[in-house]
């Protein structure tokens, strides 16, 4: 059989060449041992033991961070290239048992060229990365602070940038007055501004960090308000009055943060003082012996160590000897003492208004009753009982309107509801917006069962 031995010669040369490339790779391979899963890895966040890839942390201070895999023994240089600026930049690095630190001098994306050798001269593929570094810490934390109004107060939080302390001054001025904080970047990093009482003043805050290590210097300005006091928002929702003997000043808390009410009041001739503190009661309250009568009352709040100014109140039921009323209708067959207005205010709970019933044209729903004060008070809480002697015929939808005039008229309460049928009867509170009024208007919407008319025992309001 013949041989053709130009196609042997070929085959063997192409073999010899392929054994040879194999040989060269398993060489490589030796020499620079492929790292995990062969990828660089990039990040913003330092590894915490000896990475198994490649990584490169941009850092802070327009510095990019290399950190080594385990390598070869036979590898014992690195060498990095990369363009800052004009220049060419070459640098060799040989300790692997650290990170290698290039600071550069843009805020920009760089481009890196890494090529592991060995001690004849033997390189690596060389391995290309594009990154960016982070700005310098005392810029970022200015063009990263974070300010934020409290109660009372104006809180700055700075982002956490390294472990070194980096002193800085926080100033502003009240009231004609300077004030001046120190700042401790990363060893604290919220700094609050508190005893700022007026929400509507913004104040001009300066803030200033140094760095002396990279002899870089930030600034910024802040112009903000602080936040309204947790007691400005409680204050409108108080309401003094009485039950039995008893004063009672209430508030509503709708943040539920502590507060500290105090009420000072004079009874027998005796000056008393009542507290509750640190209450975060939705429905606050704070009850004291008056021995039912009217009494003037003064009362603060406290909340985030600032107290409201003195205000003053009354406790007790508004004297009705001057008051009027006006009804939409009046039923002349309930009795003497019964079935016109005058019986919804004159102080008995066995007399009651009935709106008219017995006509050949009664009227229906809704029905009302206008009570004039006399003069202006500050309405905040009344309350209703129904005809002590019927269950069957009252109302239960009611809307409330006051007026100082009797001819503009604000809407306070709208389908209230009133148990014209409890058993035994007794007062029905309600508690609305205070608000200047000298003239109240119920309106009466909805029977509580099937009747056309309604009737009602008394009407009272308390003193604020």
């Amino acid at each position: 059989m013949k041989r053709n031995f130009k196609m042997s010669w070929a085959f063997n040369v192409i073999l010899g060449a392929f054994l040879l490339s194999m040989g060269s790779c398993k060489e490589e391979e030796l020499v620079f041992p492929q790292q995990g899963d062969q990828e660089t890895i990039v990040t913003e966040t330092r590894p915490t033991a000896k990475p198994t890839n490649l990584t490169y942390v941009s850092a802070f201070n327009q510095n990019i961070e290399i950190h080594w895999p385990a390598l070869s023994d036979r590898v014992v240089k690195a060498q990095i290239k990369y363009k800052d600026g004009a220049a060419d930049k070459l640098l060799d690095v040989t300790k692997f048992n650290e990170p290698t630190i290039i600071h550069l001098s843009e805020l920009k994306s760089y481009d890196f060229a890494l090529q592991y050798f060995t001690s004849d001269g033997t390189g690596s593929k060389v391995t290309k990365t594009i990154l960016r570094p982070r700005a310098y810490e005392v810029d970022y934390k200015m063009e990263n602070v974070s300010v934020q109004a409290i109660p009372g107060g104006v809180t700055f939080i700075f982002p956490n940038t390294s472990q070194r302390e980096l002193p800085g001054k926080l100033s502003y001025a009240v009231a004609g007055k300077s004030f001046e904080v120190d700042l401790k970047g990363n060893k604290q990093d919220t700094v609050t501004v508190l005893n700022l009482t007026d929400e509507t003043k913004k104040i001009d805050f300066s803030l200033k960090f140094q760095d002396d290590q990279w002899k870089r210097t930030a600034t910024a300005q802040s112009q903000t308000a602080p936040g309204l006091l947790t007691y400005k928002l409680i204050l409108p929702t108080v309401i003094p009055y009485t039950e039995g003997n008893k004063g009672i000043l209430s508030w509503t808390n709708a943040t539920k943060d502590p507060v500290t009410v105090k009420v000072q009041y004079e009874l027998n001739g005796v000056n008393k003082n009542v507290i509750v503190e640190g209450s975060t009661d939705l429905k606050g309250k704070l009850v004291f012996d008056v021995q039912g009568a009217m009494t003037p009352i003064t009362y603060t709040m406290e909340t985030e160590g600032q107290t409201s100014p003195a205000l003053n109140g009354r406790v007790g039921l508004l004297e009705k000897t001057s008051w009027t009323a006006e009804v939409s209708s009046t039923e002349s067959k309930e009795g003497a003492a019964n079935g016109i207005g005058k019986s919804l205010i004159d102080g008995d709970i066995t007399t009651y208004w009935h709106s008219t019933w017995s006509s050949s044209n009664n009227p229906v729903y809704p029905h009302w009753f206008i009570v004039d004060m006399s003069k202006v008070e500050v309405f905040a809480r009344f309350g209703m009982i129904r005809r002590h002697n019927n269950t069957t015929g009252g109302f239960k939808l009611f809307n409330v309107e006051v007026s100082l005039d009797k001819t503009n008229w604000t809407l306070l309460g709208k389908d209230l509801t009133f148990n014209s049928a409890d058993n035994p009867a007794a007062w029905q509170e309600y508690e609305v917006a205070p608000t200047k009024a000298r003239y109240v208007r119920i309106t009466m919407t909805a029977p509580m069962n099937s009747a056309t008319s309604t009737h009602l025992g008394e009407f009272r309001a308390y003193a604020y």
